[in-house]
């Protein structure tokens, strides 16, 4: 009898499988498998689905349309001449609908099983809409608190950061990728990101080797360690040589010492990038330069368009290019793309269900850090408490509280400050708001008049304080970080009030706060804090839980110091 060939199909091993499509494929469907392609933010571009069809392209990324996307996987596997399903990719950082604490926030739980969970709650909801692949987590160790991207990072110990590394992996990717609401899981910046010079975004890094095997690489290799699925290439330099066409980074270490079976990917066009960085003199050159370090697949840029050209000129051999599909076809099928590439959202809980939100609640309340408590300010007491202040421009902006790199996050589930406050306390006491400043960096038309009153006829001042979710993240770095605006002038105001004033601090980075800490009694440190952030908060402030945050970062007393960190 012969076997039917489905069930012989089935069952080879992934390797096998990969090894007899990649037989069949022709150089031009080769390298569309290395392309990554913006599907337009929820509006394809028009040449999209010809190229799908003709196999030009091998991932997609910025869409979230669960029927966009089940359309544009129809297109790749019942009209192009192999059928190869595309992976879907998107930053989910800390949570996809429902956010979590920004990955600094969650690192100062020291909790990797509760980041595990949290994780996995957004990796569902991200499946949810399509999505197959995160470009997270963000394992890079960072020592400057002026660098934007601190948020997403796990702060500056190479150890913790290792085990948020895992935990995020985990949390992604679950026992088994093929499972529908699990998504692959991308490790970043491959390497030394972090320690770009004076914390300023995509500047150069120097970095020993000591150095940079003990403290910037290990999180990488715990991650591949934990089995993820894709590592990404950073935009800075490592001592001179572009990451992106670094073959000692992504050839000795990751592939010969390492033993990484998955795909690397580059950042946003960063291939073409090599020649802003003086490697290359053009598209041409930087395809060849990354493609032979081991960047398997060109984020959103076109330089690998020259691929081709390169293999029939002799400079890059098929071998090559058969090696970096490989790498992209065994992710494709240990997600189980091939045998299930479509999405049915009704499978999938509510987004911000019940324990959607008692995940985001119970990862802000760990990450909450109580910095200073003077005068036993804290906890307040609500039986003893007639009316509360609550003052300052993020007590209640629901979208600020997310933090950065929430595109798809829905502030409409957030609990602010405020509301945390108000359900903690109800009708038991009066609460006077005020809001005294348009934005965290305002200096005009600050309420503080008004700021002050509300103190004067109140038994006690919260005051919410900190940066807007802007002034962190990617391309967000600060020379200056004090509080922004006028903020340290509206806590000298409060305080003339005689009130007990505690400080509730919302950020992305640590910040100096030597020019508050005599004017407040207590600091609550919350980070950006996600959807259930005021609950949380609300929770510590009356005593009903206690505040077990711990720094997984350095705060500095003022920016003269940086860098400090607890190794020096």
């Amino acid at each position: 009898m012969t076997a039917n060939i489905s069930d012989v199909i089935a069952e080879e091993s992934v390797d096998q499988r990969v090894e007899r499509l990649l037989a069949k494929m022709t150089l031009e469907e080769k390298i569309g498998q290395m392309r990554q392609k913006n599907a337009g933010y929820g509006h394809p571009p028009d040449y999209l689905g010809d190229d799908l069809r003709a196999g030009k392209i091998g991932s997609i990324l910025n869409l979230v349309d669960v029927e966009t996307v089940n359309e544009l996987q129809r297109i790749s596997v019942e009209e192009s001449r192999l059928g190869i399903p595309l992976l879907v990719g998107r930053d989910v950082i800390h949570g996809f609908k429902t956010i979590l604490p920004i990955p600094l926030g969650q690192a100062a739980t020291w909790n990797p099983e509760l980041v595990e969970e949290g994780a996995r709650l957004a990796a569902a909801e991200a499946a949810s809409h399509g999505i197959n692949w995160t470009f997270a987590p963000m394992v890079d160790v960072t020592r400057d608190p002026r660098w934007g991207r601190i948020a997403e990072s796990p702060g500056e110990d190479a150890f913790l950061t290792s085990a948020m590394a895992v935990a995020m992996v985990r949390g992604f990717q679950g026992d088994d990728l093929t499972a529908s609401d699990t998504i692959a899981a991308c490790a970043k910046h491959f390497a030394g990101y972090g320690a770009a010079e004076s914390g300023r975004d995509y500047a150069t890094t120097n970095i020993p080797e000591n150095e940079l095997r003990n403290v910037y690489l290990p999180p990488f290799k715990a991650a591949v360690d934990a089995g993820v699925a894709t590592i990404m290439a950073s935009f800075s330099d490592l001592n001179g040589v572009p990451a992106t066409g670094n073959s000692f980074l992504m050839q000795q270490v990751l592939r010969d010492e390492w033993g990484f079976e998955g795909f690397v990917v580059s950042d946003w066009d960063s291939v073409s990038q090599l020649s802003v960085h003086g490697l290359t003199a053009g598209d041409r050159d930087s395809a060849y330069e990354a493609a032979t370090a081991g960047v398997d697949m060109e984020m959103a840029g076109v330089a690998y368009d020259h691929l081709q050209d390169l293999v029939e000129d002799g400079r890059i051999s098929v071998d090559a290019i058969d090696t970096s599909v490989r790498n992209i076809l065994r992710a494709k099928f240990r997600l189980g793309l091939f045998d299930n590439p479509y999405v049915n959202p009704d499978e999938f809980p509510a987004i911000a269900n019940e324990n959607a939100l008692r995940v985001s609640r119970q990862a802000a309340l760990e990450s909450l850090v109580l910095l200073q408590n003077d005068n036993a300010a804290l906890p307040l007491q609500k039986d003893k408490l007639k009316s509360v202040a609550v003052i300052g421009p993020l007590a209640d902006a629901p979208y600020e509280q997310l933090g950065t790199w929430v595109f798809d996050g829905d502030k409409s589930f957030s609990v602010t400050g405020l509301k945390g406050i108000q359900d903690s306390i109800g009708k038991d006491a009066k609460i006077h708001y005020v809001r005294a400043m348009e934005t965290s960096r305002s200096r005009e038309g600050v309420k503080y008049k008004d700021a002050l009153n509300a103190a004067r006829k109140s038994d006690a001042v919260v005051m919410f304080l900190g940066e807007e979710s802007i002034l962190s993240g990617e391309a967000h770095s600060r020379a200056d970080i004090n509080l922004p605006g006028a903020q340290a002038e509206l806590v000298r105001e409060v305080k003339k009030a005689g009130k007990p004033v505690i400080a509730v601090i919302l950020a992305g980075r640590p910040l100096t706060l030597a020019n508050i800490v005599d004017d407040v009694d207590a600091i609550l440190f919350a980070w950006h804090p996600g959807t259930m952030g005021g609950t949380a908060i609300a929770d510590v402030l009356f005593g009903l839980e206690s505040p077990s945050g711990r720094l997984p970062v350095s705060f500095p007393r003022m920016v003269g110091q940086i860098p400090t960190y607890y190794g020096q």
